[in-house]
């Protein structure tokens, strides 16, 4: 997939055939984000054109209003790797900054999505706003399509049989709550995060769960603290895990949360290489118990159950 960073650096020649263009923020690509691409990249094979995602590689509210910013649910590059993984010709991530907030909505359309992307056919969300001031909707794209030679598509909701209608924030509330399973159906993928594996206090080697521990940037948003089923991931290889996010309450109450994973049945050493940890499941939340043997007869509890769930 093509990956184009900058409006400058979008080149006419490049979709001289013509595109297919989704535009929106899409952030955590949930179920709703991956109805309009994949409508558009059904749209794009029919028509012999590139289908092409334009979104933003920041929330626009981290320019426009920052204290009101909610934490991504991804990051660029997780963002970008699940977008590629839907089969896109190409993605323009650009930064929403001073520059771009102050491009009319008109203009945007014309100049951008018409001028450069050669765009046919245009979709987004019904939710969707884009232009200075969040001025062009639906309406103004259509009218623009009937005045400028293409056709535009605005999608509605999309809703889980389970969770209701689907958006980015009914995530990060299921995030926040250790909801997991629910997250994971709104995405239509387990909840990942990933990071560096770093030396942690080689408390749970000493307990006899040593634990693979995430350090520096981690990327995607942490569920809440508590206990987990789930997969450590690496080199592509999915291995069954507990894993714990949180402090530990009996020993360092005062500790910041990190994520650590406990891989079953895995004794290799990871130090320094990079760790995917998907969650499948919410065992418990987090504890503090009275005694080290109180603690061990727990996590094996933890151990034996990650077991039963990741086996169905």
């Amino acid at each position: 997939m093509q990956i184009i960073e900058t409006l400058e650096a979008i080149r006419p020649a490049d979709f001289a055939s013509g595109s297919s263009v989704a535009i929106g923020k899409f952030d955590g690509l949930h179920l709703g984000h991956q109805a309009i691409l994949g409508r558009m990249r059904t749209e794009a094979r029919a028509t012999g054109a590139r289908s092409v995602a334009f979104t933003f590689a920041n929330h626009p509210l981290s320019y426009l209003r920052p204290e009101a910013c909610p934490r991504p649910l991804m990051s660029r590059a997780q963002r970008l790797e699940a977008i590629a993984g839907l089969g896109l010709d190409a993605c323009v991530m650009v930064e929403f900054d001073a520059e771009f907030a102050a491009i009319p909505a008109e203009e945007f359309v014309v100049d951008v999505l018409v001028g450069r992307l050669n765009a046919k056919h245009i979709l987004m969300g019904a939710d969707f706003r884009f232009g200075h001031r969040g001025s062009g909707d639906g309406a103004l794209l259509r009218e623009l399509g009937e005045q400028h030679g293409f056709t535009a598509e605005v999608l509605d909701w999309v809703e889980d049989d389970e969770e209701g209608q689907v958006s980015s924030s009914r995530i990060r509330e299921a995030l926040g709550a250790g909801d997991v399973e629910g997250a994971g159906r709104m995405t239509g993928r387990p909840v990942a995060v990933r990071g560096e594996v770093v030396h942690g206090d080689a408390r749970g080697r000493e307990l006899g769960f040593p634990t693979a521990n995430l350090g520096g940037t981690v990327e995607g948003l942490v569920p809440a603290d508590g206990v987990y089923a789930g997969w450590a991931v690496l080199d592509g290889v999915a291995h069954p895990a507990a894993i714990s996010v949180g402090n530990n309450p009996t020993f360092t109450p005062d500790e910041a949360s990190r994520v650590e994973a406990y891989i079953l049945d895995f004794s290799d050493d990871i130090y320094g290489r990079t760790l995917e940890i998907r969650f499948a499941h919410r065992l418990r939340g987090t504890e503090r118990f009275d005694g080290l043997e109180a603690l061990i007869t727990q996590m094996n509890a933890d151990v034996v159950e990650a077991r039963a769930l990741l086996a169905d």
